[in-house]
C-alpha cells in the first residue's frame, strides 16, 4: 500500500509540475521571439535578456550575435559592461553606511574631505551633502565628458587614473546649479562617494562590493572592470555617435578593450551579465539587501528638472519610473559598444534586465525593450499563478493518500492567524489546525482524496479565491464522501498559502 501510495504522490506532483512547466515553456518562447524582433527590427548586433519573475524563477535569453564578422552567437549569461548601473551598488554601500549609523544622509561632505585642496576646488564644495551626491543635486558637472579628459584618453587610453586626477577636470569650473537646488546627472558624484566609501570603511570599494553584495548574493559574473583585459568581455560596437573617439568600430581586439575602463570606476566600473543584474535587482527590491526604511529612502524620486520630490525621476542611485499607475526602480548604464538597463516592476514583482552590445541610439530605447518583455510576462502570469496553485492542491491530495498529515499541512501558511471552518467548528492556528486533522483523521482512516470542479478567481494582487469540490473514498468501503470547499489564497515569500479554509 505504501509502495501505491508512494506512485501517486509521484504522478499527481509530476503532472502539477507538467502544468506548470508547460506555461513556464510557452513563456520563454514567446519572449525569445519578442528578443530576437527587438534585434532584428532596431539592427542591434545581439542582445541578452534575464527574468526574475516572482516566485523567484529566472529565465535567461539571447539573440543575434556576440560578433558578426566573427560569425559568434551571442549566448545567455554573455558578459557585458555595466555602464551606469554600477551606481547602484555603490548606493546600496553607501545607504548600509547610513543603517550602521557610520553616515548620515545630510552630512556635509566637507566634514570628511574639507581640509583637501583639491576638494576645495570643486563647485559647490562647501554645500555638499551625501543625499546630493546620491541623487545628482550636488551641481557638479561631469568630468568623463570634458574636452580636456576626452583628449587625455586619446593620448594615453591605457592609463590608470587617480579619483582626485579625475575630479582634477572639473576643479575650478562654475556649477551646473546651486547646491541642492536642481538635477545634473554626473558621474563626478560617484566618484565621490566612492572614495567616501573608502575613508569611513578603510577597505578598496571592489573588495567591500565582494564582501558586502556579490558574495553574500552569489553574484559570481558580476567583476571590476579595472583595466583592458577583461576575459569573456563580449565584442562591442561603437555607434554613430562616438563620445570618446574610439580608434575603430569594435572595441575589443584580441581579449583587449581599447581603452582601460578604471576611470569609470564607482561611476559604473563593472562587468556583469543579464541575469546577474535582474538577480540583483530582484534582491535588492524584495528587501533582502537593504532594511524597509532604507530602501525606502533610496525609492524617493527627485524631478529632472527641479530636484525637487517628484513622483518619478531619480532616487538615490536609482531611477524611478512611472508605468501607468504602477512604478519601475533600476538604473540605465552606458560603456563605449555595450548599453544596459534592469528595471523592477513593483506592482508585478519581477525584474528584468537588458544588454546589447551597441551603443547606437544609446540607452534611449532600453527602457522601452524592457516594457515590451514585460507586457509578455504579464499576460503568462496568471496562468503560472493559476498552474502554482493548483499545485499546492495537487501536492496536499498526494500528501493525503499517503497518510501523511505534516506533509498535508504544507499547504497551509505557518502562522497563528490562519483559520479553518468546518463541520467541527472554527479551528485559529496552524498548530491547532495540525492537531485536529491528527486527532480526526489516523492514516488507517483517511482514504482516497480528490479535488475537482475548482473555480479560481483573482482578488488582489496577492490572492485568489478557490472553490471547489473534495471526493473522499474510505478505505472501509464506504460510499464516496463528497463535499464543497472554498479557500483564500495568499502570495507570502513567493509562495503561495492558504491562509482561510472553508468546507463541508
Amino acid at each position: 500500500m505504501k509502495g501505491q501510495a508512494t506512485v501517486l504522490l509521484l504522478s499527481l506532483l509530476l503532472t502539477s509540475a507538467l502544468l506548470h512547466g508547460q506555461v513556464l515553456q510557452s513563456l520563454e518562447d514567446t519572449l525569445q521571439k519578442k528578443l530576437e524582433a527587438i534585434v532584428k527590427t532596431n539592427s542591434l548586433p545581439g542582445a541578452t535578456a534575464a527574468i526574475v519573475l516572482p516566485d523567484g524563477q529566472l529565465i535567461s535569453l539571447a539573440a543575434g550575435y556576440a560578433d558578426r564578422e566573427a560569425d559568434v552567437s551571442m549566448k545567455p549569461g554573455d558578459q557585458m559592461f555595466t555602464g551606469s548601473v554600477g551606481k547602484t551598488f555603490v548606493a546600496v554601500l553607501v545607504l548600509k553606511q547610513v543603517e550602521t549609523g557610520h553616515l548620515r544622509l545630510d552630512e556635509k561632505l566637507a566634514a570628511y574631505f574639507g581640509e583637501e585642496s583639491w576638494y576645495r576646488q570643486l563647485p559647490n564644495f562647501s554645500e555638499i551633502t551625501v543625499r546630493m551626491l546620491l541623487q545628482h543635486t550636488s551641481g557638479l558637472p561631469r568630468y568623463v565628458f570634458q574636452p580636456a579628459f576626452i583628449e587625455a584618453l586619446k593620448e594615453q587610453p591605457d592609463r590608470s587614473w587617480r579619483p582626485e586626477e579625475l575630479l582634477g577636470f572639473v576643479a575650478n569650473m562654475e556649477p551646473q546649479h546651486p547646491a541642492g537646488k536642481g538635477w545634473a546627472y554626473s558621474d563626478t558624484n560617484y566618484l565621490l562617494l566612492g572614495m567616501l566609501l573608502e575613508k569611513i570603511s578603510g577597505k578598496a570599494y571592489y573588495a567591500l562590493l565582494q564582501e558586502q553584495i556579490l558574495g553574500p548574493l552569489g553574484l559570481q559574473h558580476t567583476f571590476p572592470s579595472d583595466k583592458p583585459d577583461l576575459p569573456g568581455l563580449t565584442q562591442g560596437y561603437i555607434g554613430s555617435n562616438n563620445i570618446l573617439g574610439f580608434p575603430r568600430n569594435k572595441t575589443v581586439e584580441n581579449g583587449r578593450y581599447a581603452i582601460n575602463p578604471q576611470f569609470e570606476w564607482t561611476g559604473g566600473g563593472l562587468v556583469t551579465n543579464a541575469e546577474d543584474l535582474a538577480k540583483w535587482m530582484f534582491s535588492l527590491q524584495k528587501g533582502q539587501v537593504l532594511g524597509h526604511r532604507m530602501l525606502q529612502e533610496m525609492r524617493l524620486p527627485v524631478s529632472f528638472r527641479s530636484g525637487r520630490p517628484a513622483e518619478s525621476g531619480y532616487g538615490l542611485g536609482c531611477f524611478v519610473w512611472q508605468v501607468g499607475e504602477g512604478l519601475h526602480y533600476g538604473h540605465e548604464g552606458l560603456m563605449p559598444g555595450h548599453v544596459t538597463s534592469v528595471e523592477y516592476a513593483a506592482d508585478e514583482g519581477l525584474a528584468i534586465s537588458i544588454q546589447a552590445n551597441t551603443d547606437e541610439g544609446f540607452t534611449s530605447k532600453l527602457h522601452g525593450y524592457i516594457l515590451e518583455l514585460k507586457t509578455i510576462v504579464k499576460e503568462h502570469l496568471d496562468a503560472l499563478e493559476r498552474a502554482a496553485i493548483l499545485d499546492n492542491f495537487h501536492r496536499q491530495e498526494a500528501c493525503w493518500n499517503q497518510g501523511d498529515i505534516d506533509c498535508y499541512m504544507k499547504a497551509y501558511h505557518p502562522s497563528d492567524s490562519i483559520r479553518t471552518v468546518s463541520r467541527q467548528g472554527v479551528t485559529f492556528g496552524y498548530e491547532a489546525i495540525r492537531q485536529q486533522y491528527e486527532a480526526n483523521w489516523p492514516p488507517e482512516r483517511m482514504g482516497q482524496l480528490h479535488f475537482d470542479q475548482m473555480l479560481l478567481e483573482r482578488i488582489s494582487d496577492d490572492a485568489y479565491s478557490v472553490i471547489g469540490r473534495f471526493n473522499l473514498k474510505f478505505p472501509e468501503g464506504e460510499e464516496l464522501t463528497r463535499g464543497w470547499f472554498s479557500v483564500l489564497m495568499k502570495h507570502i515569500g513567493g509562495e503561495w498559502y492558504m491562509v482561510s479554509d472553508h468546507s463541508g
